[in-house]
């Protein structure tokens, strides 16, 4: 079994967006007077349904899904330099690039405009990725549609994201995971995914060096 196919998730994953992304929690409970959960409940606890974590820990039924990405979307333009790409990430795409027939490709909740801005800005040469997909909410559809275009079977690829729906979405699918424990979600939520990646052999999945071995050892390349 070889892999032909990794897709990587990009919020949390390859951009390392969680300062940003905390800080616009705590602006949002600070907005409506409540004092915000702690990084490591947000970890635990966020999942893609949001506003269930946001009313849980009170924010009032008054406060729509717009109101709160509005509030979203204040902080994030005013602190988008908290948000760095991982180290490594262009240099990962560039070595991948050289493997005869491997293809990679993002799929990612993120806007597809955002997106698109974001990877230039980092200079992300787009042309390293076979395939790009933004507003994906529904990751499973996503995903396949990914595999497909790319004339991929389930069992050759493989997808990197740093949480548990992420990762639930792609094993629902058969499609190889890899959980990245330095994102969104604590190594225990990762775990609890039962991902392929972290285990024995790599227990802690936290940079883009790490992915790269795991892709060597599965190929067989040296």
């Amino acid at each position: 079994m070889k892999w032909n196919l990794i897709i990587f998730d990009w919020n949390g994953t390859a951009l390392n967006d969680l300062p940003l992304v905390y800080g616009s929690v705590c602006s949002i409970f600070k907005t409506y007077g409540v004092k915000p959960p702690t990084l490591k409940t947000y970890r635990e606890e966020i999942t893609a349904d949001f506003m269930k974590f946001y009313r849980h820990y009170g924010i009032p039924k008054t406060a729509s899904h717009n109101d709160l990405n509005k509030l979203r979307a204040r902080y994030f333009e005013k602190n988008w330099n908290k948000a760095k790409l991982r180290p490594g990430v262009k240099l990962f795409l560039e070595q991948l690039d050289k493997i005869p027939d491997f293809q990679t490709a993002i799929v990612s909740a993120e806007i597809t405009e955002v997106l698109s801005q974001r990877l230039c800005g980092f200079n992300i040469i787009v042309s390293l990725l076979d395939k790009i997909i933004g507003n994906a909410w529904d990751k499973e559809k996503a995903l396949l549609d990914t595999i497909d275009t790319l004339g991929v079977k389930t069992e050759n690829a493989v997808y990197v994201d740093d949480t548990f729906d992420g990762l639930t979405a792609a094993k629902n699918l058969g499609i190889h995971t890899i959980g990245f424990t330095a994102g969104y979600n604590t190594k225990k939520r990762i775990l609890a995914a039962k991902p392929d990646f972290p285990n024995s052999k790599f227990p802690n999945i936290n940079n883009f060096r790490q992915i790269a071995k795991i892709i060597g050892y599965v190929n067989n390349i040296k």
